[in-house]
């Protein structure tokens, strides 16, 4: 690149082959993210110059192009191939199309009155259940909290949520695609809330304390890297 001059204002960009969205914003610092549609955002001060973001992306970008691609490959249910993510792995099914069945390790699930996707999402709800209800208690004992009821909905703006004062936690049915040691972060999250409830310092603290990786895992969840 010659000049730079796009970075100028909220535009498409092409920085060492990678595309990326660049947006102008009354922030302090750079802010990075894959959206939603896979792309990656670059957030940046208004009045930062050119040539400190060109520092920011070479030592950033090819790491979260990375993920984007990885993302890409990985979709978490591939109805074309037959195979879906559950626990950071492919697990393959049958699709019986006469009989409007799917089958997984001899498991079948009907699909009569309903779509292929929401037969495969009864059975990772009833697989993230299970895990889930073995896990959370072991970690609320570990972690001296009350238990809590678990609750499964296809939440789209987080993974989980807790319900302090109802002792409920809300986890997202996506959440199965992960690995498991990545959804134990999140449950010790969650819990971690009943002693604090905002992110503040004493809360990644506690977190810190059961999940030394937690920051690894945060960004594998951010950017839908199941394994």
């Amino acid at each position: 690149m010659k000049k730079h001059s796009q970075f100028k204002d909220d535009s498409i960009n092409v920085f060492d082959g990678i595309n990326l969205i660049i947006r102008r914003k009354n922030i302090k610092n750079l802010i990075i993210k894959i959206n939603r549609k896979n792309e990656i955002e670059v957030s940046v001060p208004n009045k930062l110059n050119d040539e400190n973001i060109i520092i920011f992306l070479k030592k950033h970008l090819k790491r979260f192009d990375k993920y984007r691609k990885e993302r890409e490959l990985n979709k978490p249910i591939n109805e074309i191939e037959n195979w879906f993510y559950l626990f950071g792995q492919k697990k393959y099914f049958l699709d019986d199309q006469n009989n409007k069945k799917i089958i997984i390790n001899n498991y079948k699930i009907s699909y009569l009155n309903k779509q292929k996707i929401e037969a495969i999402d009864f059975y990772r709800k009833k697989e993230l259940i299970q895990y889930l209800a073995n896990k959370q208690i072991f970690l609320e004992k570990l972690m001296n909290i009350e238990p809590h009821k678990i609750k499964i909905r296809k939440k789209r703006n987080a993974w989980a949520t807790n319900h302090v004062l109802k002792k409920i936690i809300y986890y997202s049915i996506n959440l199965s695609s992960f690995d498991k040691e990545i959804i134990d972060y999140v449950i010790v999250h969650e819990l971690a809330h009943n002693k604090f409830p905002n992110h503040s310092p004493e809360f990644w603290n506690l977190i810190k304390k059961y999940e030394p990786n937690f920051k690894i895992k945060k960004l594998k969840l951010k950017n839908n890297i199941y394994y």
